[in-house]
């Protein structure tokens, strides 16, 4: 009795019949492609945790690409017999391939990632699988630019005149020269986010198709915008003279000298400033009035991946847990009680099962799940065995 686990691409189409009555489970696999007579030598076979399952009969070409990958006419007319195409990241079907061309090559595709591809070829790539992330469709005749772009003076001396571009991302924050951008662009296709300066709202917006119902961010002419999530600490504060700052996304603040914020910063705008009570009393009169705060105890730890949390901890935190926390058993749990002030939880907590109650008294919210470590075991019960494990692909 054995198990088949943590797979990315598993083919069990041609499985024999005495492997498959030896296989009582299978887990954890990315793509599973399977066929009618798989299915039924598998019929009493636990599967979970599965993310895309393919039934197909016969024998079919894989095209398998971790990271992003363009198709165009040339790489597709070189493809004799239709395909799978699976791909780890985004794919750009360029300008020159039509739905033809398409149904011709593509047998199936399997994104995980953002699929960019003209409008009019959305339903063919989208009804020849899964897209398990975004879509984005551009106006044919456009020419679609994947990278956040400033739109600027150098910028625009690179384009051929009367230009139609397509954009994910665009900023148009700089000086720009309106008769330079007059003789360049024809129109502009926003299919994310544009973030423009309020003193281009009566030049720009002629240029850029539907303007008033995309998704903009317009800000204060004269800010400096950022457009991540920062830390502000002493240094960086210093580096600002009386200033409008934008910042798309969080400010974590540390400010340990007492600082006068007003010096620095005139405005503060950004969706949170997460901050202890000293920061937000120095920081509060620069804000601007629809920012978000949280107060926390000592400093920030955020987890957005994995993290495992050991050894001592010298000093106050407040820790967000957005990924898997694996809390360690040789943690100094004096040090663990003293010093973590409270944890906020969206992911996943691993812990000792006889320190889980410790750590639930330091839990303020909980959306995620907290578990031992000795949960953290397969279900199959007796003298099951891994067959296969932790492989990028399989064929059985």
């Amino acid at each position: 009795m054995s198990k088949v686990t943590n797979i990315g691409l598993l083919d069990v189409r041609n499985i024999k019949k005495d492997l498959a009555e030896k296989i009582t489970k299978i887990s954890n696999v990315g793509l599973l492609i399977e066929s009618d007579e798989s299915q039924e030598l598998l019929q009493d076979c636990k599967k979970s945790n599965v993310g895309t399952t393919l039934k197909l009969s016969g024998e079919i070409n894989t095209i398998k690409q971790n990271g992003d990958i363009e198709l165009d006419r040339e790489y597709l007319e070189g493809i004799l017999e239709p395909v799978i195409i699976l791909v780890n990241g985004n794919l750009t079907i360029k300008e020159d391939v039509d739905s033809k061309l398409i149904n011709d090559r593509i047998y199936s595709v399997v994104i995980n990632g953002t699929l960019i591809c003209r409008k009019n070829l959305l339903g063919s790539i989208q009804s020849k699988g899964i897209v398990n992330g975004d879509v984005l469709g551009y106006k044919k005749g456009y020419n679609f630019i994947s990278e956040n772009i400033k739109l600027n003076d150098r910028f625009l001396k690179g384009l051929k005149p009367n230009s139609k571009l397509a954009f994910n991302r665009l900023q148009i924050t700089e000086e720009i020269d309106m008769e330079l951008l007059q003789e360049k662009i024809a129109n502009i296709d926003i299919l994310g986010e544009l973030i423009i300066v309020d003193s281009y709202e009566d030049e720009i917006p002629q240029y850029i198709d539907e303007y008033y119902s995309i998704n903009k961010t317009v800000i204060p002419k004269g800010a400096k915008y950022i457009e991540e999530d920062i830390k502000l600490d002493d240094s960086l504060i210093k580096k600002y003279n009386g200033d409008i700052v934008y910042v798309d996304g969080e400010v974590e603040l540390y400010l340990e000298e007492d600082i006068e914020a007003n010096d620095h910063i005139k405005t503060l705008i950004c969706s949170k400033v997460i901050c202890d009570e000293k920061g937000y009393n120095i920081i509060k009169d620069c804000l601007d009035e629809e920012v978000e705060i949280e107060i926390i105890k000592g400093k920030l730890l955020k987890n957005i991946s994995k993290m495992t949390l050991e050894g001592y901890l010298e000093e106050e935190l407040t820790i967000k847990n957005m990924g898997k926390l694996v809390i360690g058993g040789n943690l100094n749990w004096d040090k663990f009680n003293k010093n973590v002030q409270s944890i906020i939880n969206y992911g996943l907590i691993e812990v000792p099962k006889d320190k889980i109650n410790i750590v639930k008294a330091k839990v303020k919210d909980n959306c995620g799940k907290i578990k031992t470590s000795e949960d953290n075991t397969d279900d199959l019960q007796g003298d099951e065995k891994i067959l296969y494990s932790n492989m990028g692909e399989l064929k059985l």
